[in-house]
């Protein structure tokens, strides 16, 4: 066999090999790809325990949040020697709002994530305000007051969001879904 020819032959079985490997890789992406779209597609049950979960870290959030507000209400009743395990109760529950707040932030809208931001600041500046020696100042007593008016922003958010995950993964707009209550 002339050089020619041995060249054009070693070329036709690399090209031969080419194609076959290229067949075979073709194939394994192809199976991967299905597979991984069988593990990873939500059925009905996947989508009610992401929901259950998603209520659950926005009603945490929440009472959280109310548990400050509750504190700061009831500081000018608070006799002064208890006035550091109440501090410290508050600040506790301010940390964990704090790392709700990421869990928050981690699963949801752009609504809920701004309606958080607001309680976060708030609850801040009502635990930040507290002073062993003196009473809470007189906004700060009408914003704790009415403390469960500061979650419902973030709640009507949160309901909206879940609404709408549910008629995205539905398709349609979901009528009867558990909603968050707001009162």
């Amino acid at each position: 066999m002339d050089a020619p020819t041995a060249f054009l032959a070693a070329l036709l079985v690399a090209f031969a090999a080419a194609a076959a490997a290229g067949a075979v890789t073709t194939r394994m992406i192809r199976l991967s790809a299905k597979r991984a779209a069988e593990e990873f597609q939500r059925d009905g049950e996947a989508n009610r325990r992401l929901h259950d979960q998603r209520t659950e870290t926005y009603v945490d959030f929440a009472t959280t949040a109310a548990q400050i507000t509750d504190a700061v209400t009831l500081w000018p009743a608070t006799p002064r020697e208890a006035r550091p395990d109440v501090l410290d109760q508050a600040r506790a529950h301010l940390r964990e709002l704090h790392d709700q707040h990421a869990a928050v932030l981690l699963d949801s809208g752009p609504d809920v994530q701004a309606a958080a931001a607001v309680v976060v600041a708030e609850c801040q500046r009502l635990v930040d305000g507290l002073d062993l020696d003196a009473d809470p100042a007189p906004e700060a007593m009408l914003l704790a007051a009415r403390g469960r008016e500061l979650t419902l922003p973030f709640l009507r958010a949160c309901r909206e969001y879940q609404e709408a995950e549910l008629a995205r993964y539905f398709g349609v707009a979901v009528r009867r879904a558990p909603r968050l209550s707001t009162r």
